[in-house]
């Protein structure tokens, strides 16, 4: 990894909107703003804001990060392609994080595995359970909280992410050792770039793809008979 690696990150892929740089190992600036809807907006003037601050321009950018889900389809979608058009106009590697690493990146200094519970709108939750080293120990799903303890491997677990409380409350129900984290409970674009950093020159340099673990809500009119 370059001594001074810079790195911009961004994440618009659930309930809120985030944009940070990252250089030589830390955050130079950063915006981040709770948001259900209007992210197409609020993004590009975050990335300018940020770039701003932190007296960058894309030139001298090494890498970016965004988050590919899962998350809401709208909000993946923008972050993907507003990344992609970037990366293509300044001729920069791009790399994709997950909503679910992103917030596990938050919470990694923990004596247990932890369980990060992201809202899907539905009755369902995505989940998916890290170790203390920051390691998945599961892969990233989408299932019923009443579904959840099935899935997961016994042993006290912390549970964080804004379906932390839905999560934390059916596992209990279902017997198993569990307590809430309190901190960050959506992705933001600081760890996003955070990880992008990490993986710089790795075998987990793929071009991002979107994640999602279900179906979308509406999809295409059908037509008349």
């Amino acid at each position: 990894m370059p001594r001074r690696l810079h790195v911009l990150g961004i994440d618009c892929a659930t309930a809120s909107c985030s944009a940070a740089v990252f250089v030589a190992g830390e955050i130079v600036s950063h915006r981040f703003e709770e948001m259900a809807r209007g992210q197409a907006e609020v993004l590009i003037p975050m990335i300018e804001g940020v770039l701003a601050e932190a007296r960058i321009g894309f030139a001298n950018l090494d890498l970016l990060g965004v988050t590919v889900g899962p998350g809401a389809f709208t909000g993946v979608r923008i972050g993907l392609s507003t990344a992609q058009s970037l990366s293509m106009a300044a001729g920069l590697p791009l790399i994709g994080v997950t909503t679910l690493e992103a917030v596990a990146r938050a919470h990694r200094v923990s004596p247990d595995p932890v369980l990060i519970a992201l809202e899907t709108k539905r009755t369902d939750i995505y989940f998916q359970l890290f170790g203390t080293d920051g390691a998945a120990i599961t892969a990233p799903a989408a299932a019923e909280a009443a579904d959840m303890a099935a899935m997961l491997p016994p042993g006290p677990i912390g549970v964080a992410g804004d379906a932390r409380l839905r999560a934390h409350q059916a596992l209990v129900a279902a017997g198993c050792i569990v307590r809430r984290l309190e901190g960050p409970e959506y992705p933001d674009a600081r760890w996003v770039a955070a990880i992008a950093a990490d993986r710089f020159g790795s075998d987990e340099m793929a071009p991002p793809a979107p994640l999602y673990l279900r179906s979308p809500d509406v999809g295409p009119p059908r037509k008349r008979l």
